[in-house]
C-alpha cells in the first residue's frame, strides 16, 4: 500500500509541476491565457522548491503552507468540491460545503506535496496545444510526462474560465479522473457514515480516500 500511495502521489505531483508547460492556442481571449497563468504558477513553485529544498525537508509545515499559497489560486477548489460531493452537495449546508472544500484541499496537499520535493526537477512534459474556440469557457490540455524510470504518462488538465481567469478543475492521469476517483470514494464514505463524519475525518488528517491510481502507479 505504501508503494502504491508513493507512486500515485509522485505521478500526480509531477502532473502539477507540468502545469508550467501547458499551452493553449487562444490568443484572442481578452484574459490571461491558460499557458501564461499556469507557467507562472509552476515557475514560482519550482524555483521556490529548488532554493529551499533542504529547509522544506526539515519543516514540512512551512512547505505545505507554501504549496497552499502558490497552488490554490490556480485551482477552482469550490467547483472541485461540488463535483466530488455530487448529489451530497445539494443536501449539504453552506458550512458543510466550505468545510469539505478546505479539508479536502488540505488532504490533497498532505497526500501529494511531499512528492513535489522529490520529483520537482526530474520530470519533463510534452504538451499539445488545446484546440479551443475564441469564446471557449472550458478547455482540456493533453500532455505526456516523460520519466527516466518508465514510459510516458498521459495527463490531461481540464480547465474552465472563471472570473476572467483559467482554473484547473480536474486532472486525468492515464485517463483516470481525479474528481471521479474521489467522488466514488467520498460517496461510499458518506453513505456508510455521514457527511459530517467524513468532513471531521478529513479535518483531523485521516486518509479517508486513496489517491488516483493509474497503471504506472
Amino acid at each position: 500500500m505504501k508503494r502504491f500511495l508513493s507512486r500515485s502521489a509522485a505521478t500526480l505531483a509531477a502532473a502539477l509541476m507540468a502545469l508550467g508547460t501547458l499551452v493553449a492556442s487562444n490568443s484572442a481571449l481578452a484574459v490571461t491565457p491558460p499557458d501564461e497563468v499556469v507557467r507562472k504558477a509552476s515557475s514560482e513553485l519550482q524555483s521556490d522548491i529548488s532554493q529551499n529544498v533542504e529547509k522544506y525537508q526539515k519543516d514540512k509545515a512551512a512547505f505545505y503552507s507554501m504549496v497552499d499559497t502558490r497552488i490554490q489560486q490556480y485551482f477552482d477548489t469550490p467547483y472541485i468540491a461540488q463535483l466530488i460531493l455530487a448529489q451530497n452537495w445539494k443536501t449539504a449546508t453552506a458550512d458543510q460545503r466550505k468545510r469539505f472544500e478546505i479539508a479536502f484541499k488540505n488532504m490533497l496537499i498532505r497526500s501529494y506535496a511531499d512528492a513535489l520535493l522529490q520529483y520537482h526537477d526530474s520530470v519533463k512534459a510534452e504538451v499539445k496545444a488545446a484546440q479551443m474556440a475564441s469564446d471557449a469557457t472550458k478547455a482540456t490540455v493533453n500532455s505526456s510526462l516523460m520519466r527516466k524510470d518508465g514510459p510516458p504518462i498521459p495527463v490531461a488538465f481540464d480547465m474552465r474560465l472563471k472570473d476572467d481567469s483559467w482554473k484547473v478543475y480536474d486532472i486525468k492521469v492515464e485517463n483516470i479522473s481525479l474528481v471521479t476517483n474521489f467522488r466514488s470514494q467520498v460517496a461510499a464514505q458518506v453513505k456508510a457514515t455521514s457527511i459530517d463524519e467524513v468532513i471531521t475525518k478529513l479535518e483531523s488528517g485521516q486518509q479517508v480516500v486513496a489517491p488516483v491510481r493509474g497503471s504506472a502507479s
